[in-house]
């Protein structure tokens, strides 16, 4: 394998790993909620995976001025400050399993929003793996997906994070950054845990007084017992954090519909883990998810068709600081 088919095969592999590890916190955040509130699962989470992000972050070039900055902030606000609220809510009102099935939907909006925002064209084989997907998210949630509160507001928080994906790729595409009086393009050495780590710190910041909010009418409530703090640990260090570094880095190199299809993995394999926590098996369920898997695996299989962007290319160039 080449050097330029590797350095693009990464950002596929970073997804597929961040899919896998998100895959597994339906079934553990509602663990967790069976004694936490939605306020302390969804900042606790976030503040536990940014003690672990941060001395990192702070260390590497840029990061004070990408946390200053307001993409970042509205990156903030629909990655990580709605989508885990509203699905974390959800989680009060549906199961686990129903609320991972319900990711069904993210592939199609995220590919909907790319052709729109992005105008990206869609290469054959990933239409191809689309379709499949799209069939396969499909049969899963017909099979016993209900339209409840909880999946109404996972709904919401999911075309949040939709936008998000396809926002994190916008500037990179739309904007290419050159300095002034200079004919090189602006990219900075940051590397993706920077802008990851600041879309943490302002979403985590976003969701704050929710949490005092809970805490002022006494809805709030900590884990009762270590299974549910070690759930929150877990959350927190092995999902949280490793999960929105590989994300941000795969989906900001990868045409959006590349990404929202790797996402159509989600309701397949956050339908195997709830099974594994004692949810009862529907074999039409496991036909579509295995569906939507092979669509994620022709639309992925062959090298993007694009080059991998360096890391940190859209963030801001030098000059900013001054601002």
């Amino acid at each position: 394998m080449t050097h330029g088919t590797h350095s693009r095969r990464l950002p596929l592999i970073a997804v597929g790993v961040a899919v896998l590890l998100w895959s597994t916190s339906f079934g553990i955040s509602s663990e967790v909620l069976e004694t936490a509130s939605p306020g302390v699962l969804s900042v606790g989470r976030f503040v536990i995976g940014l003690a672990v992000l941060v001395p990192i972050a702070v260390r590497r070039p840029g990061f004070a001025r990408t946390v200053r900055r307001p993409r970042t902030m509205l990156l903030g606000l629909l990655g990580v400050a709605l989508y885990y609220s509203l699905t974390n809510i959800g989680l009060e009102f549906s199961t686990a399993g129903t609320i991972a099935l319900t990711n069904a939907a993210l592939p199609a909006l995220t590919a909907v929003l790319g052709l729109l925002i992005l105008r990206e064209r869609l290469a054959v084989r990933t239409v191809v793996g689309l379709v499949l997907a799209t069939v396969g998210v499909a049969i899963v949630a017909g099979s016993g997906l209900s339209l409840d509160v909880g999946v109404l507001l996972s709904l919401i928080g999911l075309a949040s994070y939709a936008l998000y994906t396809v926002l994190l790729r916008k500037e990179l595409v739309t904007a290419p950054l050159r300095r002034p009086g200079s004919e090189q393009t602006a990219t900075t050495d940051v590397d993706p845990l920077v802008l990851a780590t600041a879309t943490a710190v302002w979403g985590t910041a976003i969701m704050l007084p929710w949490l005092v909010l809970e805490a002022a009418t006494g809805s709030a409530s900590l884990p009762a017992d270590a299974a549910g703090w070690g759930g929150l640990a877990f959350l927190g260090i092995v999902i949280t954090a490793p999960t929105i570094v590989l994300f941000n880095y795969g989906a900001e190199r990868l045409p959006a519909a590349i990404t929202g299809i790797l996402t159509a993995a989600i309701p397949a394999l956050g339908y195997l883990f709830a099974l594994l926590l004692g949810e009862p098996f529907d074999p039409v369920t496991a036909l579509g998810g295995a569906v939507a898997l092979v669509g994620v695996v022709i639309a992925s299989a062959s090298t993007p068709a694009i080059d991998s962007s360096p890391p940190g290319s859209a963030l801001p160039p030098a000059e900013d600081d001054s601002a």
